[in-house]
């Protein structure tokens, strides 16, 4: 497989990977009414994410040097976290559990695929891309702690 062909691949694993998390997120914040908004805004940040992975690919296609620190993880990393994210999504189906959510996100965002993506939009690389990567997605980062912070308000370790 052609280097371009391979990080298309790799990066529409990667935005399926943020558009499940978005998928989990919201369906936490339809079966936990009491921390709907807290899900919501994490719901509109995995979308927001997805989102730019999309016009870092768009970049590619145009021939824009994408820094090699962003390359998404390995593919089999990334079908392992999409298929895990799709089982955990059925489970809460069958058995909704808020404390079970909130430790299973916090669990996630520190997973492969999410904790790549947020050492790349915390990254001091000095590449255009990055730069634009890195305003455009603003304060949608640092999941696994505002998670831990909000556990930490509702008194769960």
């Amino acid at each position: 497989m052609e280097m371009r062909e391979e990080f298309n691949h790799l990066i529409e694993k990667a935005i399926e990977l943020e558009l499940n998390v978005a998928k989990l997120y919201y369906q936490f914040y339809s079966l936990f009414p009491s921390d709907a908004d807290f899900w919501w805004q994490l719901t509109i940040e995995e979308k927001n994410h997805a989102a730019l992975l999309k016009t870092v690919q768009q970049m590619h296609d145009s021939h824009v040097e994408i820094p090699r620190d962003f390359y998404p993880a390995s593919m089999q990393a990334l079908e392992e976290s999409n298929q895990k994210i799709l089982n955990v999504i059925l489970g809460f189906e069958k058995h909704p559990d808020r404390h079970r959510a909130l430790r299973t996100a916090y669990e996630l965002e520190n997973s492969a695929g999410e904790i790549h993506y947020e050492s790349f939009a915390n990254s001091l690389s000095s590449s255009r891309v990055a730069n634009i990567f890195q305003k455009l997605n603003g304060d949608d980062i640092n999941h696994a702690q505002r998670i831990r912070e909000y556990m930490n308000q509702l008194g769960l370790s």
